[in-house]
């Protein structure tokens, strides 16, 4: 009897290594742990934290609703005269040549600008191109306010290019069109590593007792789960907890915390991925329509398909 135990024994004991064994090596099969997915993805989440070093004209492509050509009129005595005085929103008249994404209605349309005083010297008060630019042809970058018109949507050298970028231009929209279209992104995300940890920390975004942990847990992963967030970010589902707040670390920042309002899971995961990245595909981060979503979504692909490819 006690050799049939002591045989058992052994034959259990090489049983549960045998098994752990295969598992570990199931676990170096995996797609995420080969040694070239963990170098393309070591690769990007350098990128991706240090900013891209090549040209980076395709982010404010992806970020831009409508890009148009046609020709600038701008008021540039109106501009010398708010920047002595007080900041304040001017509207410069663009005739449309051609749309190159998106849908704009008219020929004629006014953009909304939003003008510095002389003394104020951050980065978006450079109007430089407003006047380069006045009255010449050339390829604009807009995006539509919370309440309607126009606006540039990110700082004016990253705004308005000369008409000869056009072609250039048109190919990185093709390029993302069809990013999108044929979902290619698509094939970078069993590559990526953290997606069981972020997966479950969204599914505590769904339980009231667990969303705001999720929430920071989520932050603090920090660049290594762009990729994974990017993957799993398209969740319609609804918050437990409709509210996060966090750490404003511009220098220009008026007060230490932005409050946001988020409805649903894609909503907060914006929220958390600006918050790392310092990039921004759609404002969501209060709710917003389907529609909103959606560019929001494929935004952030665009973005994460450039940081494994470029």
């Amino acid at each position: 009897m006690f050799k049939l135990k002591q045989n058992f024994l052994l034959i259990f004991t090489a049983f549960t290594i045998a098994v752990g064994i295969a598992a570990c090596d199931s676990d170096k099969n995996e797609p995420q742990n080969t040694p070239e997915n963990k170098a393309a993805f070591e690769k990007a989440i350098k990128k991706i934290s240090e900013g891209f070093t090549k040209d980076n004209s395709w982010i404010s492509i992806a970020q831009s609703p409508y890009i148009l050509t046609g020709t600038l009129q701008v008021d540039t005595n109106e501009i010398k005269k708010i920047k002595k005085e007080k900041g304040d929103y001017i509207e410069i008249n663009f005739t449309v040549d051609t749309i190159l994404k998106g849908d704009v209605p008219s020929k004629e349309i006014i953009i909304n600008k939003y003008i510095c005083r002389q003394k104020d010297k951050a980065p978006y008060c450079n109007d430089s191109n407003l006047f380069l630019f006045n009255s010449k042809k050339s390829v604009i970058f807009l995006t539509l306010g919370p309440s309607g018109g126009y606006y540039f949507p990110n700082r004016l050298p990253n705004s308005i290019f000369p008409e000869a970028d056009k072609v250039k231009i048109k190919e990185e929209i093709a390029k993302q069109n069809e990013i999108i279209a044929n979902k290619t992104f698509a094939k970078i995300c069993p590559t990526v590593q953290h997606s069981s940890e972020v997966k479950s920390l969204i599914e505590d975004m769904l339980i009231a007792s667990k969303a705001k942990d999720a929430y920071v847990k989520l932050e603090k992963l920090g660049f290594q789960a762009v990729p994974a967030t990017i993957c799993l970010m398209d969740d319609r589902r609804e918050l437990a907890v409709k509210g996060i707040s966090l750490e404003n670390k511009s220098p220009q920042a008026w007060e230490a915390m932005r409050h946001y309002g988020p409805e649903v899971v894609v909503d907060v995961l914006e929220a958390i991925l600006n918050q790392i990245t310092g990039k921004s595909f759609g404002f969501i981060h209060n709710g917003g329509t389907e529609e909103e979503r959606t560019s929001t979504v494929n935004g952030w692909r665009i973005f994460l398909w450039h940081s494994f490819n470029d």
